[in-house]
């Protein structure tokens, strides 16, 4: 597929290094407020054109795909600009700031039948697909319970990360990640939240705790102010599961998943996972399932369904932790019938 990028910073140039090594991808435009940072980058990466106005590459007729790099902010808007100029959409995470902008970008999707994914690369990564199947199989029994945390220090006062006119904050930068996690290993969305936080005016660190019914529980943990780390528990009736690096493994390192079978005594397994760029893998597999059609798969790529559930969920943890309310119920499921795919 051929690309295009919104985008310029840091995580789109990570995206660019992947694509130029993909057999099948290719970046043929980018697209920068600075028309001077944008021409730079294409010629780092040996991209074909460049754009100072985001519009013009979504005129651009050979690009098929956008990948929105933009800040958190900037999402909903852009996205919904690309799906209206036929283009499919990887958008990074969060999805949007808001569940009324995420229902509003997968409505313009359905509308143009273009693909949206919100781009989690770590659900493409083999580790991940591993534990999936793992789950599936009934391995470790069934989840009741889910520990997931992502933090580092972040000491840089003009960090985008800490400008709320731009959506920052610990939960949509990083926190996102264990509580997708956490709703992919049960499956559903949860059905109470409650939270705590720090910082003004955005949250510089995040404690939260959401409620899967039937005494099934995960807690999460976000932080810019703790030591780098990140690590999820999945915990069942007849065994766990442990990650050490579950969200952005090194490209280039072997990962490990520990896997423990038994109730009361354990047996524990190491099993170790090849290298892999998920960066890679997620913009092919996004591309072959654009072309396809195809509806997209819970195991190896992120459903639009999730990523809903997960908007939903981070307003109600924010609502609790800015309103000291102890717990705050989610609305009504979506439905099931919610588009996912094409």
């Amino acid at each position: 597929m051929k690309w295009g990028i919104l985008s310029a910073g840091r995580i789109a140039r990570r995206f660019a290094g992947a694509l130029a090594a993909s057999a099948t991808e290719e970046a043929v435009a980018i697209a920068a407020r600075d028309a001077g940072r944008a021409a730079a980058f294409a010629a780092e990466f040996g991209i074909q054109r460049a754009y100072g106005d985001y519009m013009a590459l979504l005129n651009d007729p050979e690009v098929e795909a956008i990948y929105n790099a933009l800040p958190n902010s900037l999402h909903a808007e852009w996205s919904i600009a690309a799906l209206q100029a036929g283009k499919h959409v990887l958008c990074e995470k969060p999805l949007a700031t808001t569940l009324a902008d995420g229902l509003a970008m997968a409505a313009a999707a359905q509308a143009n039948q273009r693909l949206l994914m919100e781009a989690f690369m770590y659900r493409f990564h083999p580790q991940t697909i591993h534990v999936q199947q793992l789950l599936a199989e009934g391995v470790i029994g069934d989840v009741q319970q889910v520990r997931g945390s992502f933090a580092f220090l972040l000491d840089d006062a003009t960090n985008i990360r800490l400008d709320a006119a731009l959506g920052g904050g610990a939960l949509y930068d990083i926190g996102c990640y264990p509580l997708s996690y956490a709703r992919m290993a049960f499956g559903v969305r949860p059905r109470q939240a409650s939270a705590f936080a720090v910082g003004e005016p955005i949250d510089h660190a995040l404690s939260g705790l959401l409620d899967f019914d039937q005494g099934r529980f995960a807690s999460i943990y976000c932080s810019f102010r703790s030591a780098w780390n990140q690590r999820v528990e999945i915990i069942g009736s007849a065994g766990w599961i442990h990650l050490e690096r579950p969200f952005n493994p090194t490209p280039d390192q072997a990962t490990t998943i520990a896997v423990a079978r038994g109730g009361r005594h354990v047996t524990v397994e190491t099993m170790t996972i090849p290298p892999a760029d998920h960066f890679r893998l997620e913009a092919e597999g996004f591309a072959a399932l654009a072309s396809s059609g195809a509806p997209v798969p819970v195991i190896g790529a992120m459903p639009l369904t999730e990523s809903l559930d997960n908007l939903a969920t981070m307003e109600a943890l924010f609502r609790s932790a800015v309103t000291a309310t102890h717990t705050v119920i989610l609305e009504p499921a979506l439905s099931p019938d919610w588009p996912v795919g094409v």
